[in-house]
C-alpha cells in the first residue's frame, strides 16, 4: 500500500491518523495533524520497539503497516492513487514508485473528459472506507492536472479540477463522497495547486463538495523519488465547513482496541544459546 511519507514539520489530516495510531500504542499525545517534536518522539519509540529498521522518527511504509498489525486484527486504511501519465515522466516516476511500494495507480491519459474518467475508475477501484485519495500530476495555483500531461494549462476543460471549472465539475466529483471513511481526505501532489487565493478556493472547493480534508502543496514539487508520497515545502489545507484542522483532528473517533500492535518481544539470550 502506498501509505503517505510523514515527518517532523508536516501539518496534514493524515497526521492527526497518525497521532490516533499512536495513541492506540500508548503515545498520549495530541491529536492535531501537526508532526511535532512530541510526536516525533512516540514515533521513534514505536519504531524502536517494534524492531522496525529506519527507526528515524519518519513514518513510511513499514511503520503504517506495524502500525495497523499485530493485534486481533489488521486495520484496513486504503489509499487510492490517480496519476495523470499524459506525461511519460509522470509515468516512469510517480506509477513507478506507487507499484514499487505495492500500490495499484489509476493510470488517466490525455483525454478531453479526463476528470469524469477518473471519477469512474475510482469508484470501479473504492469500496466505503478509502484513508486517502491522491491526484499526481501537473499544477499551478488553483489548478490540477488530471489528464492534460506536460506544458500549456488550458483552465475550464475537464481534464483538471480548477477554480475555472469548479460549478461544472461538482455533480462529477461529488460522485466520490461515498467512498469516503471517517478517516478520510485528498492530497493534491502537484507543484502549488494549494498556493495564493486560487489554491485557497480550490481546496475549499473540494472539502466542501467531497466532504474530507483536502490538501495542496505551495511550492513546485521536484518530480519523482520522494516527493511521490510526501511534500517537499509548505502546505495549504481546506476543511469542510472552513473548520480548522487542530478541530477535524480532535474529532476522530478512537480506533477500537482490537487493533492495538503488540511489541515484538526481545529476543532471550539464554534461549539462543540451546
Amino acid at each position: 500500500m502506498s501509505y503517505p511519507l510523514l515527518r517532523k514539520g508536516d501539518r496534514l489530516p493524515a497526521v492527526g491518523v497518525l497521532q490516533k495510531l499512536l495513541n492506540l500504542n500508548g503515545a498520549g499525545l495530541t491529536v492535531s495533524g501537526r508532526f511535532d517534536a512530541a510526536t516525533r518522539t512516540a514515533v521513534t519509540q514505536f519504531q524502536e520497539a517494534n524492531r522496525i529498521y529506519s527507526a528515524n522518527g519518519s513514518v513510511s511504509r513499514e511503520t503504517w503497516t506495524r502500525l495497523m498489525s499485530g493485534g486481533h486484527a489488521t486495520l484496513q486504511l486504503p489509499v487510492i492513487d490517480c496519476v495523470d501519465v499524459w506525461d511519460m515522466s509522470l509515468y516512469e516516476y510517480e506509477a513507478a514508485d506507487i507499484a514499487a511500494s505495492g500500490g495499484s495507480p489509476i493510470l488517466i491519459g490525455g483525454m478531453c473528459n479526463g476528470v469524469e474518467q477518473a471519477v469512474d475508475e475510482i469508484l470501479r477501484r473504492a469500496g466505503s472506507n478509502v484513508f486517502l485519495l491522491r491526484f499526481h500530476g501537473h499544477g499551478a495555483p488553483g489548478f490540477a492536472g488530471v489528464s492534460v500531461g506536460h506544458g500549456a494549462f488550458s483552465r475550464g476543460e475537464r481534464a483538471s479540477i480548477d477554480v475555472s471549472n469548479m460549478e461544472a465539475l461538482m455533480p462529477v466529483l461529488s460522485r466520490l463522497r461515498s467512498i469516503f471513511g471517517r478517516y478520510g481526505c485528498v492530497q493534491f501532489m502537484h507543484c502549488a495547486t494549494g498556493a495564493s487565493i486560487r489554491g485557497q478556493q480550490l481546496l475549499e472547493f473540494i472539502a466542501d463538495t467531497l466532504e474530507v480534508p483536502a490538501t495542496g502543496a505551495q511550492l513546485e514539487q521536484l518530480g519523482g523519488g520522494m516527493d511521490t508520497f510526501a511534500y517537499e515545502g509548505p502546505t495549504t489545507t481546506a476543511i469542510p465547513g472552513g473548520a480548522s484542522l487542530e478541530a477535524w483532528a480532535g474529532s476522530l473517533p478512537n480506533f477500537p482496541d482490537m487493533y492495538r500492535v503488540r511489541p515484538i518481544a526481545p529476543a532471550d539470550p539464554h534461549a539462543m544459546m540451546h
